[in-house]
């Protein structure tokens, strides 16, 4: 996908970007758990650093991490530590639109924007199939992809001065692509040290027209869902401060 996340950055991340989906992971669980008659099994695509996996844990599903970021990973085996040892938790070092598992699961969920990194419609669609490939029948996919609003901060240099951070934000966005980068230095105190922060993002935003074409050619069923409303507002620049929502939640079932 070409965003790995870097050490330096994976903990800055950690500590700094993971508001909403602490926010809506325990939804997420809660409306899985209730809604999904097969067995507990779910792949969290783009896993990052564990806190959705955790949640799901919590409740009783057996799961399996995948993320391109190693240092994301390390995170998130740390995090989830003990599942991982009990068997409950493997965890897998993979792109998203190329990993397979062993067995089917039951629900597939990516969060966070973590697919607006892919750079065209037709990686979208190769995503969304090795979804449907891993998913049982009547299998389900949740995930959000950000709007353009969510991208508008990139154009303004914003910056994080904390005891823990300094770290500089500057980028671009374009709406007439759709696309944009943004670019995060400088360094984080984790605790037992002080690393670098160094990545530079790249981001894309698909429409919802887009979005179903693909999910429909990958052989996954859009369907409505009770996500909206808070589900729909993430932390970060202008958008935190109206009532535009910054992304759209999907759900497709595997028929």
């Amino acid at each position: 996908m070409g965003n790995y996340y870097g050490a330096g950055f994976a903990s800055f991340f950690d500590s700094s970007y993971t508001g909403w989906v602490h926010r809506f992971s325990p939804r997420l669980a809660e409306h899985l758990t209730r809604t999904t008659q097969l067995p507990h099994t779910a792949v969290d695509l783009c896993c990052g650093t564990g806190i959705t996996t955790s949640y799901l844990l919590d409740a009783g599903w057996q799961m399996v991490g995948v993320d391109g970021s190693k240092a994301m990973l390390d995170i998130a085996s740390t995090r989830n530590s003990e599942a991982k040892q009990e068997g409950r938790l493997r965890l897998v070092v993979s792109d998203a639109r190329e990993f397979t598992l062993p067995q089917q699961v039951s629900a597939c969920f990516s969060l966070d924007g973590a697919l607006n990194h892919l750079p065209s419609s037709a990686e979208l669609e190769r995503c969304f199939a090795a979804v449907h490939a891993a998913l049982a029948p009547g299998g389900v996919f949740v995930f959000d992809l950000f709007e353009q609003s969510h991208f508008l901060h990139w154009n303004h240099v914003t910056v994080t001065d904390t005891p823990e951070a300094v770290v500089v934000k500057r980028g671009a966005w374009d709406p007439e692509t759709r696309s944009g980068m943004l670019r995060v230095s400088g360094v984080y105190n984790g605790g037992d040290r002080v690393e670098r922060v160094d990545q530079t993002l790249t981001s894309w935003y698909y429409d919802h027209e887009t979005v179903v074409t693909a999910l429909c050619s990958a052989g996954l069923e859009p369907v409505t869902h009770e996500f909206g409303g808070a589900d729909l507002k993430c932390d970060s620049g202008s958008c935190s401060r109206t009532s535009t929502p910054c992304r759209t939640v999907f759900k497709a079932v595997r028929p």
